[in-house]
């Protein structure tokens, strides 16, 4: 960013702070936090050693645990002695090493394919078979199906979001091997053979029981034409390493203690893991960026707000919020004194300002301080929409009634590299990751440093009525984030 235009947003922000009637000490720390992220940032510096240096980081891997290591001293070399690793359990690690497919008739080719995630390998020199094409995922379906020997092809294709969906997943390798299958395809729905090849569901409470990949877009639609025309046979061999025993994985949390407040706490979060395709920049080597400089930032301050800011890296987001969960879970004695919660996990695009999911008395406190202190880096609007509610580390937060502020940048490009190869360090836009990082600490600040909470905490009763008002909480249910009977 060209340091003339950072100093003219400051000089902006400075004159535009007072017209919402903000004192001069929130005028003053609005500029500091401004200058220290977009002219004197570290942001992109974060961003480049966390994914050049340790690439890909997914949970339970050395990759991952030195990631820890690395952002715990960045942490203390801005300034933070409050810093520490919390240790969680995944119930295996998984990695994969190798993945090869071939057509083998009535045309011999190479296939795209890749191991889906905590999938099991295939016995050694993989399986050969007919494809049988399932279009139907129905469980009494699947029962009649005439899949003995045969390799599955589902039909679907992709990995969807709906609640019916989940259901239909839920022990699908299991039905699918009762039916005589001996392994799966999922076509992928991304273009160019592009694979992401997730797992299918959340957590890693077991490992699945049929071997499963997914196959390039492509391929597979070469495969449904082959189908059409008569028997198809290929060959699948994917290897992968699963641990022999729960692994333990760390979050990594830094706190600046408040000076009138301390025992109250906003929290301030990004996932450290990614997907292992790629370096994980977009997805979510930038939000740990914005985490790092924010609280290098406020830590530079030399005045610390009212209440403490906790800052989390967290692990396991990609296998289904699992650092951040138990969490939540570990310091359950303590939320009701949890302020609110900001997450960043969109990736580096322009920032538009915040989510806060289905809550207006959160966007009714918000909205005049993102105004008056945002309005300048383009940053102010606040999106009550929960489109993106439970996909990032926010998800138990919010199902604990905590106030909720996820960063919200445009994401038009995003899903061009998720979890893909190409998330990689040439696709971070250092501008736009400096602007992230300044409302990511000028929003923690504000909130930490208000005389009142900006919202109270929602009960369990609202909480509900708001996830049966979007028509989620089946499908939250079905990924075992929230039950009707539990806390």
């Amino acid at each position: 960013m060209k340091r003339s235009r950072a100093f003219a947003v400051i000089s902006v922000l400075a004159i535009a702070v007072p017209l919402a009637g903000q004192s001069a000490s929130d005028i003053d720390v609005s500029r500091r936090l401004t200058g220290a992220t977009l002219v004197d940032g570290q942001s992109y510096r974060y961003v480049s050693e966390l994914t050049d240096t340790f690439g890909s980081r997914l949970t339970g891997s050395a990759a991952y645990q030195h990631a820890a290591e690395w952002a715990a001293a960045q942490f203390n070399a801005a300034g933070i002695a409050a810093v520490s690793a919390e240790p969680f359990t995944i119930d295996r690690a998984w990695e994969r090493v190798t993945a090869r497919g071939r057509l083998i008739s009535p045309v011999a080719r190479p296939l795209h394919v890749e191991s889906l995630g905590w999938m099991p390998s295939t016995p050694d020199g993989g399986v050969e078979g007919e494809v049988a094409l399932v279009a139907d995922l129905a469980p009494q379906n699947l029962a009649a199906a005439s899949l003995k020997g045969r390799i599955a092809f589902i039909a679907a294709g992709g990995f969807g979001e709906s609640a019916e969906r989940a259901v239909l997943r839920d022990r699908l390798d299991e039905r699918l091997r009762t039916a005589g299958a001996i392994a799966v395809l999922w076509p992928d729905s991304a273009a160019g053979n592009v694979l992401a090849a997730r797992s299918p569901g959340f957590g890693t409470t077991s490992l699945g029981v049929l071997p499963s990949a997914q196959v390039g877009r492509e391929d597979g639609q070469l495969i449904r034409r082959l189908l059409d025309k008569g028997p198809v046979r290929l060959a699948i061999e994917l290897r992968n390493r699963v641990s022999s025993a729960p692994v333990v994985v760390n979050n990594v949390i830094a706190e600046i203690r408040g000076r009138e407040r301390p025992d109250e706490w906003v929290i301030v979060g990004a996932h450290l893991d990614s997907w292992d395709f790629a370096t994980g920049a977009q997805d979510n080597g930038t939000g740990v960026a914005m985490v790092l400089d924010a609280a290098r930032a406020i830590a530079g301050l030399g005045r610390p707000p009212r209440r403490s800011i906790r800052f989390a890296l967290w692990g396991g987001e990609e296998e289904g919020l699992v650092g951040s969960l138990a969490y939540v879970r570990a310091h359950e004695a303590e939320l009701s004194r949890c302020v609110a919660n900001i997450n960043t996990d969109g990736g580096s695009g322009r920032v538009l300002g915040f989510f806060t999911p289905g809550r207006r008395d959160v966007a009714a406190a918000w909205r005049p301080l993102g105004r008056a202190l945002l309005a300048d880096l383009g940053a102010a609007d606040i999106d009550l929409s929960m489109r993106y509610a439970f996909q990032s580390d926010d998800g138990p937060f919010i199902l604990r009634g905590i106030p909720a502020l996820d960063l919200n940048p445009d994401d038009s490009k995003y899903d061009e590299v998720h979890h893909t190869t190409s998330d990689t360090l040439d696709k971070v836009d250092r501008r736009d990751l400096a602007i992230g990082a300044a409302a990511v600490a000028i929003a923690a600040y504000a909130i930490a440093d208000a005389e009142r909470p900006i919202a109270p905490h929602l009960d369990r009763a609202a909480v509900a009525a708001m996830l049966t008002a979007a028509h989620i909480d089946r499908l939250l249910q079905v990924y075992g984030l929230w039950t009707p009977a539990s806390p």
